[in-house]
């Protein structure tokens, strides 16, 4: 009787921490580059669904939650053109864009779905 009741909280406490770590969300805040606003102040709501940037030379995909990120325009040095996503599949909005500079912050408008807040941020992304 003692061993079966031993084998099942066992079985019960692995079956928490699975649970538990399918629990955690996928988008936790990237490591490798953060939004801040025009003082440089990070943006905690833009950053709580971002996760991070695959970066391939000056080629970057940054990826969001489709339920919050509706859209994402960079600034090219001449005005704010829209970046096509390239997929949205499985809640995940994905961008590719080219990054001409890491050491300066790329100024961009990143549209959100958030109730009466919905509409284009005016943010910046900063390279960590």
């Amino acid at each position: 009787m003692m061993k079966s009741m031993k084998k099942s909280a066992l079985l019960m406490l692995a079956l928490f921490v699975l649970v538990f770590a399918l629990a955690v969300p996928a988008f936790a805040a990237a490591d490798n580059y953060q939004f801040v606003d025009g003082s440089g102040t990070p943006s905690s709501h833009a950053n709580s669904f971002t996760s991070d940037a695959v970066i391939t030379g000056s080629t970057v995909k940054v990826s969001y939650d489709s339920s919050l990120v509706t859209g994402l325009k960079v600034n090219n040095g001449s005005g704010f053109v829209t970046v096509t996503p390239d997929t949205s599949v499985s809640g995940v909005i994905s961008f590719t864009l080219t990054v001409s500079s890491f050491s300066t912050n790329l100024p961009v408008k990143l549209g959100v779905n958030a109730g009466p807040h919905s509409g284009d941020l005016d943010l910046f992304i900063e390279w960590l």
